[in-house]
């Protein structure tokens, strides 16, 4: 796993040992950059399920100004830690131990807005309904309270599938989705204006 491109091209990240993440492939990770590449530079970005924050990293060593990492392991926590060092850019990230879905009062409190939002559950997660309304419903509240952005995007990585947006979810329109093998890229944007 490496950065592929920008101020950090090349370096190398650690990984968790296990599979308690779901690293994204290269090849995936750089299609995804792609369709990214004119909204990274100088946005402000939160990547939930940060992993090891390979993404997150991708989008600080491609211009993005500032990150967000929000990871609920602390193994997690230390890894992306070590590879922010590693990749210097520690300066532009913070690294915060939340659920995700306890996260919204510390971004409110700390009047934190952006323009991405990166999620990468695990796979089996998202595949349950009830979790990935949840989850929905959870980035509806991101864009009614204002942490993203009326012209932000949202990013949901999980296996290919079909799914509704539940109606509660009202704040959240589905604008795209993009399929890499078995990885499926949906893109949601905020219907506030």
């Amino acid at each position: 796993m490496r950065i592929i491109a920008g101020s950090a091209r090349g370096i190398h990240l650690s990984s968790l040992e296990g599979d308690r993440t779901r690293p994204i492939q290269d090849r995936t990770k750089e299609s995804l950059f792609n369709i990214l590449s004119g909204v990274i530079p100088g946005s402000r970005v939160l990547d939930m399920y940060a992993g090891t924050g390979a993404i997150g990293i991708e989008a600080l060593s491609r211009g993005a100004m500032s990150c967000f990492f929000i990871e609920n392991d602390r193994s997690a926590i230390e890894v992306i830690k070590k590879n922010l060092e590693v990749a210097k850019l520690q300066n532009k990230a913070q690294v915060l131990l939340y659920d995700v879905f306890e996260i919204i009062p510390y971004l409110e409190k700390n009047k934190i807005e952006v323009e991405i939002v990166f999620a990468s559950p695990p796979y089996p997660l998202v595949e349950k309904s009830a979790y990935r309304d949840k989850l929905l419903n959870l980035f509806s509240l991101v864009c009614s309270r204002h942490i993203i952005q009326p012209e932000g995007l949202i990013m949901l990585q999980h296996r290919k599938t079909n799914f509704e947006i539940p109606s509660e979810a009202r704040y959240l329109a589905l604008f795209d989705t993009r399929t890499y093998g078995d990885t499926q890229f949906s893109f949601f944007k905020n219907t506030i204006k």
